[in-house]
């Protein structure tokens, strides 16, 4: 390393002060550190994800004498030492999932032997997210398993970047690697794992590979190991489970039990809650009766969260307006024959008295206007608030927040403890505000659109107000992320400038902010702050995120509905804008936005692992012609004396994938996301198009020629010596059972896929084959004039299947046709 004008450039190799000499990010930027990790040191685990988290502090169990038949029947499940590993627990919204699981999983607690939780939320942030599952779940076995921490804490020391790689990887390296040793050490390990509302998971990709983890899990030898599973029976987890064996799950139709069963269990709920408010009010014994009763329960039509909901309602009612409350709910119109119009009618009628009992008639149409501000944020935020986040993040007084929150304790979950969050009482509540015709005042219908533009400019009046150089005031400009604390990024970096950081591309995505007509903040943020947010990003470990939010936002400005092409074709495209005289025109709105990601992705590596660099190594070799360079090369260090000469352009080089070893092949799925490299030595990588990030590497020696299958969740590769092709799960890493053989020849060229249901290939032979995906048989063949080479570029088409392959000799190329 050689530093430029200070002579404070190595720190000891713990810190990067002034800049490499030459291209940093082909050379690949590397940084030492001493010392061995351990689970407790790497972990960043989502404690809030567990079943004890502070916010389920109040969350019901099972009532005593209620869900007897189906508790009894997952213990006997739970207990065995045999039978079947996952059970999977399905059901409507509304009918009691979360509460059984919360209830085994505190049953199985105080039995010592529950291993982990993990209780999905939508719209929760990273609860509506698998991003921290693994290292969660590994987090809590550690603590919960014996013998389990030292195995994960040699995970950690022989892979320090864990944290890094994709959801499988995480998984194999941190969960099942473990269990695997500990299982060959002890076979007495017994315990239970319980995931809640799978379907609250916000990525279908995510859903279907957490399905395939657990399933992996529960499958180990030598450890006794139970998987509880509870989500609305949608259709891709269906699919999911639908891959494991019957032999190894267990399923249960929670909204198919019979209704007499239902019915009771809901008489005995409904008499205790009211009972315990009668007590609780000295409302003498004329509050409830059987015919109440009855009548609650048969409006309820199965739905706990309806019988929930109406006890929290008549409860906040207090001494005066319990008994008015109650007997509202009585006399609601009709019952439905869906039980989801009696639990909408319920919320109707619930906002209806609550403002209406509350306020003055002239002061209700105001009240209406800060509910739809205020609750409409709470349930298109993609993360939960405190009520004075919330307030730093919209800009109304905390007081004014409070006093809506005060009229809905019966659908909202407001925790009177510093730091509480504010929480829906039941998705569903999202979904009655969200939808128009399901709210018979369309004053307390939100408007989602209005809402998130709303939020978006709420997004950048914050980053405005408090991006500034140096967010945490740090002052070696090489120090690196992980040698700052967690608690002093959140000193400096607010909750709310964290959300508004990572969701403002968000907000705009959903709103109904035209990008053809004036957007001058847009601009304005790119030309003032758009440093400082790489720089935010960096700190909070969300860079990545950046990435994909100016590819999102040049989507947007392109009019497309995805930015495959990282380059975005932006000459192509420019031609199609119109000019606006009043504000910056959309072509120079596209340009800036491309320059803004050219010059992230170069500096990628750099500034993930350093955010400081921004100002320095970033901005010192970015092109002369560069508009982030312009705007911002004031901010270069003053003891920077001596500049290099960059290059004028961009030029066609968009970003380096680092490799250990020489390159030997590449292959790009088909919608341009992933991105699979062999290296000399064979090793399989699959890199992430967007980020650059390694997502999966796939041991196999000599791994020749590589080809993505359509839909990209297959890579079909030949080694250096077989005669058979391999197929391998992008996602897991595992090599499928099917194998294609039968070949005299060794194959040396891969073409392409067709429907993931044949591919085709080459060998020494001069011959093409089509092999059928199914069997793994040759089912066709033809000729070539030469020996076809490694690398092979390859196109399908519709209509025929056709691939190109290159040979040995120059200007040559084969084409075959089938």
């Amino acid at each position: 390393m050689t530093g430029f004008g200070d002579s404070r450039a190595a720190n000891g190799g713990l810190s990067f002060q002034g800049y490499v000499a030459g291209d940093i990010l082909n050379l690949g930027l590397t940084f030492l550190d001493a010392g061995r990790s351990n689970s407790s040191e790497l972990f960043d685990d989502l404690s809030e994800a567990a079943f004890n988290a502070r916010s389920r502090e109040h969350w019901p169990l099972c009532l005593e004498n209620t869900r007897q038949s189906l508790l009894e029947q997952i213990h006997n499940w739970a207990d065995a030492k045999d039978g079947k590993h996952i059970y999977w627990l399905k059901g409507m919204a509304g009918t009691g999932k979360s509460t059984i699981a919360l209830t085994i999983a505190q049953q199985y607690s105080e039995k010592e032997r529950l291993g982990a939780s993990f209780f999905f939320s939508r719209g929760s942030g990273d609860l509506a997210s698998a991003e921290k599952f693994a290292v969660t779940i590994a987090s809590q076995l550690a603590r919960n398993l014996p013998g389990f921490e030292e195995h994960v804490d040699d995970a950690v020391v022989s892979h320090p970047h864990i944290r890094k790689v994709g959801l499988y990887e995480q998984w194999e390296k941190l969960v099942l690697e473990p269990l695997s040793l500990l299982g060959k050490r002890t076979s007495s390990s017994h315990a239970v794992i319980v995931v809640d509302a799978l379907d609250e998971c916000n990525s279908e990709d995510d859903v279907s590979l957490l399905i395939q983890c657990l399933a992996n899990a529960a499958a180990i030898s030598g450890i006794y190991l139970r998987v509880l599973v509870t989500s609305r029976p949608e259709q891709l987890i269906d699919f999911g489970f639908g891959r494991i064996s019957p032999d190894a799950r267990e399923d249960f139709i929670l909204h198919n039990i019979e209704h007499f069963i239902v019915d009771q269990d809901l008489k005995l709920f409904y008499e205790d809650r009211l009972v315990h408010i009668a007590e609780r009010f000295n409302l003498g014994d004329s509050f409830i009766s059987d015919g109440i009763i009855q009548t609650l329960v048969r409006k309820s039509d199965r739905l706990f969260i309806y019988a929930a909901t109406a006890c929290r309602f008549v409860y906040d009612g207090g001494p005066l307006l319990a008994q008015e409350r109650l007997s509202s709910l009585v006399k609601l119109e009709k019952q439905s024959a869906q039980p989801e119009k009696e639990l909408y009618k319920m919320y109707a009628a619930v906002l209806e008295q609550s403002f209406q009992q509350n306020y003055q008639p002239e002061e209700v149409a105001r009240v209406y206007t800060a509910f739809n501000r205020v609750v409409g944020s709470i349930v298109v935020l993609s993360d939960t608030m405190t009520p004075a986040e919330l307030s730093a993040l919209i800009f109304e007084p905390q007081d004014k927040i409070l006093a809506v929150l005060r009229c809905l304790y019966s659908v909202l979950d407001v925790s009177e403890q510093a730091g509480g969050r504010i929480r829906l009482v039941h998705p569903s509540f999202r979904d009655f505000l969200l939808d128009a015709t399901k709210a018979p005042d369309r004053r307390i219908s939100v408007d989602a659109k209005a809402t998130h533009r709303d939020l978006l400019f709420c997004c950048l009046r914050l980053m405005k107000g408090y991006l500034k150089r140096n967010m945490c005031n740090i002052e070696p400009p090489g120090t690196r992320v992980h040698k700052i604390p967690k608690a002093r990024i959140d000193q400096f970096i607010s909750r709310p400038v964290q959300y508004a950081c990572c969701n403002w591309i968000f907000h705009l995505q959903h709103s109904d902010v035209n990008l053809d007509g004036e957007f001058p903040e847009m601009i304005d943020f790119f030309h003032d702050h758009f440093l400082y947010w790489l720089e935010t990003l960096a700190w909070i470990e969300r860079l990545s995120e950046g990435v994909t939010m100016i590819k999102l936002l040049a989507a947007r400005l392109t009019r497309q509905p995805s930015a495959i092409d990282t380059h975005f074709t932006l000459s192509r495209l420019k031609s199609k804008w119109k000019q606006s005289p009043k504000t910056h025109s959309p072509s120079t709105a596209l340009s800036l936005v491309s320059d803004a990601m050219r010059f992230l992705l170069r500096n990628f590596s750099i500034m993930e692992e350093a955010p400081l660099q921004t100002y320095c190594s970033a901005l010192l070799f970015a092109p002369q012609k560069s508009m982030i360079r312009k705007m911002y090369i004031k901010q270069l260090p003053q003891w920077i004396v001596q500049q290099p000469e960059p290059l004028e352009n961009w030029g066609i080089h968009l970003q380096t994938l680092n490799h250990s070893a020489d390159v030997r092949n590449v292959s790009i799925s088909l919608d341009g996301e992933l991105v699979a490299s062999t290296d000399v030595r064979g090793m399989i990588y699959i890199w992430n198009a967007t980020t650059g990030k390694k997502q999966r590497t796939i041991h196999f020696s000599w791994a020749r020629s590589i080809a993505f299958s359509p839909g990209g969740r297959m890579i079909a590769s030949t080694g250096r010596r077989d005669k058979e092709l391999r197929i391998w799960d992008v996602a897991t890493g595992k090599e499928q059972r099917v194998r294609f053989s039968g070949y005299e020849y060794r194959v040396i060229a891969i073409g392409s896929f067709r429907s993931d249901q044949q591919l085709i290939a080459s060998g020494y032979d001069k011959r093409v084959h089509l092999w059928d995906a199914i069997t793994g048989e040759i089912s066709k063949a033809g000729g070539l004039r030469s020996t076809p080479s490694r690398t092979t570029p390859q196109h399908t088409n519709l209509s025929t299947f056709e691939a190109i392959f290159t040979t040995n000799k120059p200007f040559s190329l084969l084409f075959s046709v089938f």
